[in-house]
């Protein structure tokens, strides 16, 4: 009995091993993110409290999760413009 081209075998899932090893990868990749986001949202519950934070001229209550928050995209912007600075002065004659 001939299998024509194109075909899969009757006998297999119809799909290549690229396929099955990239389905894998999408399940622990969604696997993944569903982890790490019960982890942000039991973060952010336990962090929920409101938090005294003092200005250069001023102070306000804000919820602790924001201060993370914002330090946490501060501190990463900072991180950015040091790498950049130093390409640049590498790259400088």
């Amino acid at each position: 009995m001939a299998i024509s081209a194109g075909m899969p075998d009757p006998g297999s899932s119809g799909r290549s091993k690229s396929e099955r090893r990239r389905s894998n990868r999408d399940i622990v990749r969604i696997s993944v993110a569903a982890i790490c986001l019960v982890l942000l949202v039991a973060f952010v519950l336990d962090n929920s409290q409101t938090v005294k934070v003092g200005f250069v001229l001023t102070s306000t209550h804000i919820s602790l999760i924001w201060v993370l928050i914002i330090a946490a995209v501060l501190g990463a912007a900072v991180d950015r413009l040091v790498i950049l600075l130093r390409a640049r002065r590498k790259s400088r004659p």
